[in-house]
């Protein structure tokens, strides 16, 4: 091999184009001598090189394996990220996704590409490894998009959400019930709502009087709200629309991810001046007014259904049951209000007008 003594120097050189361009065609044709799982790896990797004329020999090289020998590598290789990432980009067999799904090494992001195009067998792999839900939260609202969603996976993801929240939820009010929680107590809050704390014997948490640790407190502080928010995976943005200000729920209400609003309005601070604010505001999402209707509490303020009586996001049979609840002043501001759906303005102004 000259200057490559293994196979896995071969490979690695084949893959960062140090040797002859004729090399990298024997592999792409499946002509070099080397094991079968080797050589599809390199395939592979080889249908994204430069190369076009090679990259397409390649790729026709993997599309004609059969899928089921394709599956049997993938559960019993140790393949890289990337591998598994590229495989489902050039092949669609529901097999060989199910066995990358399952893969231990499968990124976040290939995974996310799975939950959101996937077949429901895929489906339901993905939801079933809470794990790595715990890690990527954004893979739930992926598996909402699929056009392809199986009604039990869709009920397993709003179970997953419900209980993500009422743990999140306790994990707050068990740190709050106390003056000083020990760190045993907080950190077993936070194995609640599935974090992971590594290394604790030999990383100890550092005293809150750490200088270092003031410091970055401060840099953070510095920052926009927004422009911390904007950074945030969905995990963190649900972490702190539960736990965070007043100001930081109302740019998390928006959130095009239901798990974010539903914790938003789930937050053991939440007042009920903001569920008024969130009632009337037209940003929102109509699950927001969905869900704020639902809510017994909220719905006896006679402001929060004046709110959503008003909103033009308000969905029309919502806004009907509503109306009737309007005191006659406010049955004539409705009736008036060109922003109002027109039919709920009709039963405004008909109730205005028995009422009178």
């Amino acid at each position: 091999m000259s200057r490559f003594e293994t196979t896995d120097q071969l490979l690695e050189g084949i893959l960062h184009g140090q040797v002859p361009r004729q090399v990298r065609l024997f592999a792409a044709q499946g002509l070099l001598p080397i094991s079968r799982e080797d050589l599809l790896r390199l395939q592979v990797m080889l249908s994204t090189d430069p190369d076009t004329e090679l990259a397409g020999i390649a790729k026709a090289s993997v599309v004609e394996v059969a899928p089921e020998a394709i599956a049997e590598w993938v559960a019993g290789y140790d393949l890289e990220p990337m591998v598994l990432d590229l495989l489902i980009r050039l092949r669609s067999e529901d097999e060989i996704w199910a066995r990358v799904a399952r893969h231990e090494r499968v990124s976040d992001e290939t995974l996310r590409v799975l939950a959101k195009n996937g077949p429901p067998v895929v489906q339901d792999i993905v939801i079933t490894n809470q794990v790595r839900i715990f890690g990527c939260l954004e893979i739930l609202e992926d598996l909402r998009n699929n056009s392809r969603v199986s009604e039990s996976v869709l009920r397993r993801v709003l179970e997953f959400e419900q209980e993500f929240i009422e743990k999140a939820i306790a994990a707050e009010e068990a740190i709050a019930a106390g003056a000083a929680p020990t760190i045993e107590e907080a950190l077993a809050a936070l194995r609640l709502i599935g974090a992971h704390i590594p290394a604790l014997d030999r990383l100890p948490y550092l005293r809150t009087d750490d200088p270092g640790v003031r410091e970055a407190i401060e840099a953070a502080g510095a920052e926009s709200t927004f422009s911390r928010l904007i950074k945030m995976n969905i995990k963190e943005k649900v972490l702190c629309a539960l736990k965070g200000t007043r100001e930081e729920r109302a740019i998390l209400i928006n959130s095009r991810n239901r798990l974010v609003v539903r914790a938003v309005l789930g937050s053991p601070k939440l007042s009920d001046s903001e569920v008024e604010t969130f009632a009337g505001q037209r940003a929102v999402d109509t699950e927001v007014l969905r869900v704020i209707s639902r809510n017994p509490r909220w719905m006896r303020r006679y402001q929060v259904v004046w709110q959503l009586v008003s909103n033009p996001k308000t969905p029309i049979e919502l806004g009907l049951r509503l109306v009737t609840r309007l005191n006659v002043r406010d049955l004539k501001r409705t009736s008036s209000n060109r922003n109002v759906n027109p039919v709920i303005r009709r039963q405004a102004e008909q109730l205005a007008s028995r009422r009178r």
